[in-house]
């Protein structure tokens, strides 16, 4: 892998970073809202941003797997 391509797949596992932050403060603000109680919430709306989070992470740790694969320091 490219020393560009290294650098870009480091930005984009930050930006899915801070889309899962963003997404459990979501998920915060939510419960904030309708005092803690989860069964207020829109049943929809909460599938929803759980299988955002997932993906968020799953793309995070797919990218990490590739990030350790390809070290430009001379791992592998």
């Amino acid at each position: 892998m490219s020393p560009l391509g290294y650098v870009l797949l480091k930005l984009m596992r930050g930006g899915a970073a801070g889309a899962a932050l963003f997404i459990v403060l979501v998920i915060g603000i939510e419960l904030w809202k309708h005092g803690g109680d989860m069964t207020a919430m829109d049943p929809g709306f909460a599938v929803l941003l759980a299988l955002l989070l997932v993906g968020a992470v799953w793309l995070m740790r797919a990218m990490g797997r590739e990030l350790a694969r390809h070290r430009p320091d001379g791992g592998s």
